[in-house]
């Protein structure tokens, strides 16, 4: 059976995306900044303390601006879902 995941392999390392490339903003960069965008001010302003993915799906499993804080505090601030 061949590997699917080259990262079992010990010469391996993640190609690094070119953050400057226009396929790079199309598929990452562009889609990311409108879901925050279309986020509620009170979770845009976590993302900015804690980062968008646990942020986001935070928000989109109802949780509250408050429990999300709360969750980061019992976590040493960090917060992660």
């Amino acid at each position: 059976m061949r590997c699917l995941n080259n990262s079992n392999t010990a010469a391996f390392s993640a190609k690094k995306a070119d953050i400057a490339s226009p396929e790079y903003a199309a598929s990452v960069a562009t889609p990311v900044m409108e879901a925050i965008e279309r986020m509620p001010e009170a979770y845009r302003a976590l993302v900015n303390e804690f980062g968008y993915v646990d942020v986001y799906r935070a928000w989109r499993a109802d949780w509250q601006p408050s429990q999300i804080r709360r969750a980061a505090e019992k976590n040493g601030g960090l917060f992660v879902l």
